[in-house]
């Protein structure tokens, strides 16, 4: 999103607590390393600032932005507790003794105390703003990716099916329990037993390794500028996982844009958002197994040409405009 602002002409600050990507692009950069050089950070901007727009997870930084000054915050939700696991699944363990995080006081005030929202996909949104009854003005901006990352010069072909992102290893924990949408042993097994090469581009931790190397192909991870680039070199892109889940049921993940923009036609199984997605703009198959990709394989050539013509159209410059309105409807309205 940033950069498509700054392409259009917009200033952009960050404040962000640790060196990312891009950092370079933006205007300045204020790289706070405690939460009182944060204070002091949206102290020195506000004067100047139009609208801060946070994007979680964390949400708190909402909670400062209100402390310190009256501009309008924009709260970007890209993940939300209250998607991972269902409201039957927290009375279930809520009855057998056992905690489950579900709904925390951090996303419910920072959700309501945002002047506007944005969300990456429509049943995500739905499903948070029902949950914490939020009635402010918001916005599904999908996680397009900028223009100038797409690519065309790609690396050696590999072939197989790839996944790129989020891997968990344990996901039986209190915190970690709604997590389990992406363990991927179990479906990295399938894969194996039917000689599907999936590929990972997720960690390098030995732990991991050891856990994935007998089953998968990991990759190390690479700079984000280079990603369209690596994963350019599959068949297919992996959205979903083997088991349904509620997060699956609703997301809408970067990494469905990502596939996208490196020309990947995208495989997805057990995702409800993503399935939408595909069908309509004919970007993919919907499979219900492993197997069922497995002899629909040869289908990538044809979802490929798709992908290819219409690619441009999911270029976050193109889709940028809407969150341009909804800042200006945030400033004129003033603070909520």
């Amino acid at each position: 999103m940033a950069l498509a602002l700054l392409g259009a002409g917009h200033t952009v600050h960050l404040l962000a607590n640790k060196w990312v990507e891009f950092a370079g692009s933006y205007h300045t950069f204020g790289h706070w390393l405690d939460i009182e050089q944060l204070h002091h950070l949206i102290k020195l901007h506000a004067p100047t600032t139009d609208v801060f727009h946070v994007h979680n997870e964390p949400s708190w930084m909402v909670t400062l932005v209100r402390e310190e000054c009256d501009v309008p915050v924009v709260l970007d939700v890209h993940d939300s507790f209250a998607a991972r696991t269902t409201a039957a699944e927290a009375a279930e363990a809520m009855a057998e003794g056992t905690e489950l995080v579900r709904i925390t006081a951090e996303e419910r005030n920072n959700f309501q105390l945002a002047d506007a929202l944005v969300f990456p996909g429509r049943r995500f949104a739905d499903l948070v703003r029902d949950e914490y009854q939020l009635t402010q003005p918001h916005l599904v901006l999908p996680s397009y990716v900028p223009r100038h990352l797409y690519r065309y010069n790609l690396q050696d072909w590999l072939g197989g099916l790839v996944y790129e992102g989020k891997i968990q290893l344990n996901a039986e924990g209190r915190l970690s329990r709604g997590f389990r949408y992406c363990q991927y042993l179990a479906l990295a097994t399938e894969c194996r037993r039917l000689g599907v090469d999936l590929h990972l581009y997720s960690r390098d931790d030995q732990p991991y390794l050891d856990a994935y190397g007998p089953v998968a192909i990991p990759h190390p991870p690479v700079p984000y500028r280079d990603l369209m680039k690596s994963i350019g070199r599959h068949d297919w892109g992996l959205v979903g996982n083997l088991e349904p889940t509620p997060e699956w049921d609703v997301a809408a993940p970067n990494k469905l844009w990502e596939y996208l923009a490196a020309g990947v036609p995208v495989a997805v199984i057990n995702a409800a958002e993503c399935a939408e997605i595909v069908r309509r703009e004919n970007v993919g198959i919907v499979v219900d197994s492993i197997e069922e990709l497995a002899w629909r394989w040869k289908e990538h050539r044809r979802c490929r040409a798709t992908v290819i013509r219409q690619r441009a159209g999911y270029a976050m410059e193109r889709n940028i405009e809407p969150l341009t309105a909804l800042y200006e409807r945030v400033c004129a309205c003033g603070r909520g």
